[in-house]
């Protein structure tokens, strides 16, 4: 009997939550445009800037096949017990297209529309904590602080900046509360994956906390139960009590 890699995958390593995602650049491609940043991917990836383009060509010369991919592969991933998000959604049509792949995370929604579509049909949003942070989004999106404010997010990422998160909820803190803002970094992400165990401050649950002054400044943190950082005036007072 052959064995299912996707299966086999999610018992091996753990997943539990695959995100759909497409950013080839069709709108340059299909204009027979130079795409940005080709040399530097180009050379991330090991190829020729010449040979990178081909390979973006033949992608996107299969994006009408593209459809019926996501459907077998998301009902595959969905069969073996994985939550799934898509990556972008730019409209309330997307949204809807991936809701009926049993998508149910709208992982960045590009649009308002989108983010309301998400809601409105019972999905889940998560936003970037670095649109918060830069007060915008760097490619000309919908501000996360906007759709946060509309009741539109169930949860922060840190997206391509780890100290995001931490920042974004002190920022929202002042327009929601620290617990309302702070339960997006926290019990939110940990709702959104399933993870009973974790984002709460209760007993029995794992004690994963962090330690911050007045300020805002992490002081210490622990995962799991164990002290993973300290520093300054936290570490001073945990070493003077030792």
């Amino acid at each position: 009997m052959q064995r299912d890699p996707i299966s086999d995958s999610v018992a091996r390593f753990g997943i539990g939550y695959v995100v759909f995602n497409d950013h080839l650049p069709h709108a340059a491609l299909a204009a027979g445009k130079r795409p940005p940043r080709l040399t530097g991917q180009a050379l991330k990836s090991g190829r020729s800037p010449e040979d990178h383009l081909a390979l973006m060509h033949r992608l996107h010369g299969q994006a009408s096949g593209v459809p019926a991919a996501l459907d077998a592969l998301a009902a595959r991933w969905a069969a073996a017990g994985v939550i799934l998000g898509s990556h972008d959604d730019a409209t309330a049509a997307d949204r809807a297209a991936w809701r009926k792949r049993g998508v149910a995370v709208s992982e960045f929604p590009e649009t308002h529309a989108a983010a309301a579509a998400a809601r409105q049909g019972g999905d889940r949003v998560v936003l970037g904590a670095p649109n918060v942070v830069r007060g915008g989004s760097h490619s000309g999106n919908v501000a996360a602080a906007d759709l946060v404010m509309a009741g539109l997010c169930d949860a922060l990422a840190s997206d391509y900046h780890y100290p995001a998160p931490r920042q974004a909820a002190l920022m929202l803190a002042d327009r929601l509360g620290l617990a309302a803002a702070w339960d997006l970094v926290a019990s939110g992400p940990a709702r959104l994956l399933g993870l009973t165990d974790r984002g709460r401050l209760a007993p029995g649950l794992r004690a994963d906390l962090v330690v911050m002054d007045t300020t805002g400044h992490v002081g210490a943190t622990i995962a799991g139960g164990r002290i993973t950082h300290m520093s300054g005036a936290v570490a001073a007072r945990f070493i003077a009590s030792a």
